[in-house]
């Protein structure tokens, strides 16, 4: 894993440099296992740019050069088809006079070399949340089918087989309360954009601090993969020289977030900054914790970390977990409190005397239907130290 893991990253680096991978550092690869590593990342069509640039790779069996082609096709397409959708849910949006501002992934897709190159599982767009259920009409009368609605920050659409669209009425929830607090005015801090009066975005300030926030909440949580530091790299290229940093290590501060924005940072200038093939010997201890931390959380991270995470709330001083507040998250995860409920069971939260039936249901239902999930975590409680 650590050879597969080591030329992951120098392939990514070629692809962000625009450098010809050397054909010796290929020799003997195992393609099928690399792509398996760039999919749990999602950054196997950026990897296959530079791999198709050499004979090793036009020289692979054919079943596994296809199936990397097929991988990076996939991704150029979504991203052809959601931003085409999306020109047309713009131009529905302004006539129907609803603000709105793309978020994320939507605009650092291009600040990547290659169209494509950074993969898009989704849309992420705030709007005005006075809308929500028209902006509801909008997308069932376009087709879609509504994931999840009025349920928490964001609403989920999706229309198969490419398209889906998280509308966010709130950039974070009331459990990251914190960024939550930060960021529940938002508006007053947007910009209108000069071409398209609907359109809103951030000062380039305010959006590499919202990046970052977003993904210290991953990080923090189930974790998140190599491509979060692939987007640190790629802001830090686009905005690095330009921005008042003054400003912006003073927000991050404010979040208590800057030691993990500067250590993210230095991390992904030495993986992406050159084609070097880097060796986690050259890397410090630090990095090297950070890095297979990253590594081993995939994109949307995992439900070991999370729980981790969880539990380390009921023992805050940094001390290994003790049996007895193991005990008190499992209370807290059988049987959820008020707090819980007003972002994930709102109906309840709205009439309280529904929360016993609803302890109920819930240990039914989720026994049930998410039997695979409850062992992991039960596992994950086990590991906890």
């Amino acid at each position: 894993m650590e050879k597969t893991s080591e030329l992951l990253i120098y392939l990514m680096a070629c692809s962000l440099q625009g450098t010809k991978p050397e054909g010796a550092l290929l020799a003997n690869i195992d393609l099928e296992a690399l792509l398996r590593l760039a999919k749990a990342h999602s950054v196997s069509a950026m990897v296959c740019m530079a791999l198709e640039q050499t004979d090793e790779f036009r020289h692979a069996a054919e079943t596994t050069r296809l199936k990397w082609l097929d991988s990076k096709n996939k991704a150029v397409r979504k991203n052809m088809l959601l931003d085409a959708e999306w020109h047309r849910l713009e131009i529905e949006f302004a006539e129907n006079g609803i603000w709105y501002m793309p978020l994320k992934g939507s605009i650092l897709k291009e600040w990547y070399p290659k169209f494509g190159m950074r993969e898009m599982a989704d849309n992420d767009i705030l709007f005005d949340a006075t809308r929500r259920q028209q902006v509801r009409e909008i997308f069932v009368n376009r087709g879609y089918s509504i994931e999840s609605y009025n349920k928490s920050n964001h609403d989920a659409y999706e229309k198969p087989p490419i398209y889906n669209f998280e509308m966010h009425v709130a950039l974070f929830n009331e459990k990251c309360s914190t960024l939550q607090k930060k960021y529940e005015n938002v508006v007053d801090r947007l910009v209108q954009d000069e071409k398209l009066p609907f359109r809103y975005h951030f000062t380039p300030e305010d959006f590499y601090v919202f990046v970052v926030a977003h993904a210290y909440k991953h990080y923090s949580h189930g974790g998140t993969g190599i491509r979060t530091l692939v987007d640190f790299y790629v802001m830090n290229r686009k905005l690095g020289k330009t921005l008042d940093w003054e400003y912006v290590e003073s927000e991050l501060r404010s979040l208590v977030i800057l030691d993990y924005e500067r250590d993210s940072r230095k991390l992904s200038q030495k993986l992406f900054g050159n084609t070097k093939t880097v060796l986690r010997s050259e890397l410090t201890e630090e990095e090297n914790q950070m890095f297979a931390y990253y590594l081993g959380a995939t994109t949307y991270g995992n439900l070991f970390n999370q729980t981790l995470h969880r539990m380390q709330e009921f023992q805050p001083d940094g001390e290994p977990l003790t049996t007895k507040n193991k005990g008190k998250y499992i209370i807290s995860r059988m049987f959820p409190n008020m707090e819980w409920c007003k972002c994930y069971a709102p109906v309840v939260y709205k009439f309280p005397v529904l929360l016993p039936f609803y302890w109920v249901w819930r240990l039914i239902y989720k026994g049930i239907t998410k039997r695979k999930k409850v062992t992991q975590e039960i596992k994950a409680i086990k590991a906890g130290k």
